[in-house]
């Protein structure tokens, strides 16, 4: 693999929230978050509405569960059980 290749496989796992890069330039691989899906009994439909989507995030967009969990309201994140790897 080249140094454009590699460049590029980092930056795409970086993108992905899969490693970081400390301010000394160590490159770490982040574990990364399992989102377990446990509503409550009184769920609201708004609440639903915004966990959708935290659950469908890496099928429709490939993106980042991590920072879409973070953006929910606290009222939303209730419904979920966060598990660190």
């Amino acid at each position: 693999m080249n140094d454009d290749a590699t460049k590029q496989a980092l930056e795409h796992l970086a993108k992905q929230g899969l490693l970081a890069v400390g301010k000394d330039g160590v490159v770490q691989l982040r574990q990364p978050k399992q989102y377990v899906w446990q509503p409550k009994e009184d769920i609201k439909p708004y609440e639903l509405a915004r966990a959708i989507e935290v659950m469908f995030m890496p099928i429709l967009q490939q993106g980042d569960c991590d920072s879409a969990f973070e953006k929910l309201p606290d009222e939303a994140k209730r419904h979920f059980q966060v598990v660190e790897r």
